[in-house]
């Protein structure tokens, strides 16, 4: 059966004609090409709302990158940290150069949280004593009322209490130079060598340079106390300085009275006072930051 049906299936295949189909292609393809031409064809492109977004965020980078170049290249403000050093205590403060700071009871310190290129300056009310980090290129500058001290890198105290006419630096260690604000020269008015004290006066701008006892002007910090040959007025005003009180005498001639004492014991006002009574004679009575001599 298999062999009958597929001498069928030959016979039916070869009455099979496949007649060729008769093109031109030329033609065809002008055709196609005129359909193409008379449709209504799309153009790609990019719309108005995309190009007004894309010139927006050119801006805007533009803007940004503005931004942030100004922001690395121009100088920025120098931001100033304050201290105060309350009545009373005393405060250790360090600054960016690793400049150690020691600042007195009710005194007060302001300096940039990173010096610029060129100087090292701080501002100063009341008492402070400095231990300058060396540095040749950058001078370190104390700024006070009416004057201002320079240094390379020293030790050095400064007294500038607001309600007096006198402002005090003496030198410990190295040199400083001293340059009032009336001058505008490199030159300073004065400079100091170890064991020296400069007296500016607010009034009139004039400095008086003298020899002195470093240790006197800097007990305050360490606790001893050396007094060599100076008044009980000058002693007075050491004590004062260095726990915070205020002096009352009774007869003002005790000021001029020269006395030499060493405390080395970090005694207290009232032992000091109780030690100076043998020679002076005389009463104390201490009220709050009040201490009355009779």
């Amino acid at each position: 059966m298999s062999d009958i049906k597929n001498r069928r299936d030959e016979e039916i295949i070869g009455r099979i004609r496949f007649k060729p189909v008769k093109t031109e292609p030329d033609v065809v393809y002008d055709r196609l090409w005129q359909r193409v031409m008379n449709s209504d064809t799309i153009i790609m492109g990019v719309s108005s709302v995309w190009k007004y977004a894309s010139i927006a965020a050119s801006v805007a980078l533009l803007v940004v990158s503005s931004f942030l170049y100004k922001m690395y290249t121009e100088p920025r403000p120098l931001a100033y940290l304050e201290v105060t050093s309350m009545i009373g205590s005393k405060t250790q403060v360090l600054l960016p150069d690793s400049t150690v700071v020691w600042l007195n009871g009710n005194s007060h310190i302001r300096y940039p949280e990173v010096f610029d290129s060129k100087t090292r300056q701080i501002e100063l009310t009341g008492e402070a004593f400095f231990d300058v980090t060396e540095n040749k290129e950058k001078p370190f500058i104390v700024n006070l009322e009416g004057m201002h001290v320079r240094v390379l890198g020293t030790e050095f105290n400064i007294w500038a209490d607001p309600d007096s006419d006198l402002i005090e630096t003496t030198l410990v260690k190295g040199s400083v130079a001293l340059y009032t604000d009336t001058n505008s020269t490199p030159t300073p008015d004065e400079i100091l060598i170890p064991g020296e004290q400069a007296l500016f006066d607010k009034q009139s701008g004039s400095i008086e340079v003298r020899p002195v006892r470093t240790s006197s002007y800097t007990s305050w910090m360490t606790g001893d106390f050396f007094f060599e040959k100076i008044t009980f007025g000058e002693i007075l005003s050491v004590l004062e300085r260095s726990f915070s009180v205020k002096f009352h005498l009774k007869n003002e001639s005790m000021k001029d009275v020269f006395l030499t004492a060493q405390f080395t014991h970090k005694e207290s006002l009232e032992e000091i006072l109780s030690i100076l009574q043998i020679s002076m004679r005389y009463k104390f009575e201490i009220k709050d930051r009040d201490v009355y001599i009779r």
